[in-house]
């Protein structure tokens, strides 16, 4: 089983959906969860699309997240913020695995009121995804669970973008739930990637052993800009 996330910079633009649509094919995912995505970066149909609600700004069909699933997907699940998250029950080989799709609040993410400063968005939000996914996994007992997408934080290694609040609330929630993050920047093979990685990958700790980053690239190929992120795809055997 294959698990990627990207966050594609509002998949903006005909010709730069083409050549992400490329990455993306290339990258063979099983589930794909794509943050800062629209409607037209369409992996159908091999995939099937589990989408957040349209963003309050944006073009229509601009969504925080969409889960586009290679199995067969038995029913979406309802999640607190169904425009910053999303979430679905897939028929993975391996087990049912409820996969949570998510863009955490950035630096300067000003909040619903507008006037939040730096970080405190980020502060508020993270302990609140994790309590949603104790919540979660209490409500489908015997379950697998996957949270990836845009953390906007790195995890493990040099530090690159993030705060220590943060990311100790990140841990704990993670810990918590028994997720391993499989994207911490010391998981990535050296040399492929500029910077460690702010978008990830976690699984229920069951099917973490011996899981691996087996794809990562940065935001341009071959040159072209295509996002402002970079993009990781996971293998668990």
């Amino acid at each position: 089983m294959r698990i990627g996330t990207w966050n594609v910079e509002y998949a903006a633009g005909a010709a730069k959906n083409a050549a992400r649509l490329l990455r993306l094919r290339d990258a063979r995912a099983d589930l794909w969860v794509l943050t800062e995505t629209h409607d037209d970066l369409d992996l159908g149909p091999t995939h099937t699309a589990v989408r957040s609600e349209q963003r309050p700004t944006g073009r229509a069909g601009a969504r925080w997240v969409t889960i586009w699933s290679a199995f067969p997907v038995v029913r979406s699940v309802a999640t607190r913020d169904p425009v910053r998250t999303t979430a679905a029950i897939v028929d993975a080989p391996r087990c049912p695995l409820l996969v949570y799709g998510t863009v955490m609040p950035w630096h300067t993410d000003p909040g619903p009121t507008g006037g939040a400063r730096n970080w405190v968005e980020h502060h508020r939000v993270v302990p609140e995804q994790a309590r949603e996914w104790l919540e979660l996994r209490d409500a489908h007992p015997g379950i697998a669970m996957c949270v990836a997408g845009d953390f906007n934080m790195d995890l493990g290694g040099r530090h690159y973008y993030g705060t220590t609040a943060g990311r100790a609330a990140l841990v704990e929630g993670l810990r918590a739930v028994e997720l391993v993050c499989l994207t911490s920047t010391d998981r990535v093979p050296a040399g492929r990637l500029s910077h460690a990685p702010i978008d990830h990958v976690c699984v229920s700790a069951g099917i973490a052993e011996d899981a691996s980053v087996v794809e990562a690239w940065d935001g341009s190929v071959e040159g072209v800009r295509l996002s402002d992120h970079s993009g990781l795809v996971v293998a668990c055997p």
